[in-house]
């Protein structure tokens, strides 16, 4: 059997607005190993000007706390890594950056409420380099919003209650990052309703097109981490059934 992966956590202590100190990171990797993961890529935010986290400082900590959670009997396997902010200053830290997986993928975290126009250009950077994008949570982000203004209040609340389309899913931006080789990862807390319904749906409804390569926890603390965990992993197994729900934690990027 394959061991189910996070690609998405950030885990380690007092490097973002993750976990606080180490007592809150042995918590959060306790619930992670109990809910079934065995192995967790430790990512926390790269944003110029506000987390500096270089990957020579990821690494050490990401080595400190195996170390530790090694002396504490948690069974888990950390792997460094970085979710990295989407702006104009990241092709320039691209260079030596920690990837995901064999294939060379790396996370980033597309700006909330930017558009689309920023993303193509750094596709192509990527490529270039020969990294291929692992975008975090498309759900929560207004550049993947499904193209319903045409259609009005009508066609967008069908999209979001995951009835007929109002558009074709050809002509939604996440398909077409699809086709430029982009993948994507959804967030269990999404699947949980725990940023609301809206996105909730959102990401029922990718669930439903095939967007996501994989599902991570993208957790931040222990408060309602077992909540969401649980509640998330329902909410997908409800829609794809058991087995293609475990699927998306077992991923092999």
């Amino acid at each position: 059997m394959k061991e189910m992966i996070d690609y998405h956590c950030h885990l380690l202590p007092a490097l973002d607005d993750g976990a606080t100190d180490l007592d809150e990171s042995l918590n959060m990797a306790r619930i992670l190993h109990q809910f079934g993961f065995s192995t967790v890529y430790c990512t926390p935010h790269l944003i110029s000007g506000c987390y500096e986290n270089d990957p020579p400082r990821v690494g050490r900590a990401t080595q400190i706390l195996q170390c530790l959670l090694n002396e504490a009997g948690i069974p888990l396997k950390l792997m460094p890594g970085c979710e990295h902010y989407l702006d104009e200053s990241l092709p320039g830290r691209l260079s030596g950056a920690f990837t995901i997986g064999a294939e060379k993928r790396i996370l980033v975290e597309v700006p909330f409420r930017s558009g689309p126009e920023l993303l193509r250009p750094m596709v192509d950077a990527f490529t270039r380099l020969g990294l291929r994008p692992l975008i975090a949570h498309p759900e929560r982000c207004r550049a993947f919003e499904p193209a319903v203004a045409e259609h009005g209040l009508r066609g967008a609340l069908s999209v979001m209650l995951g009835r007929q389309p109002a558009v074709d899913f050809e002509e939604w931006e996440v398909a077409a990052m699809l086709q430029c080789g982009c993948l994507f990862q959804g967030n269990l807390g999404s699947f949980a309703g725990f940023y609301g319904s809206e996105i909730r749906e959102r990401a029922l409804l990718f669930l439903r097109h095939g967007v996501y390569a994989c599902i991570g926890s993208d957790a931040h603390s222990s408060a309602n981490l077992q909540r969401m965990l649980d509640a998330g992993f329902a909410a997908v197994a409800s829609e794809v059934g058991t087995d293609a729900a475990w699927g998306l934690f077992r991923a092999v990027l």
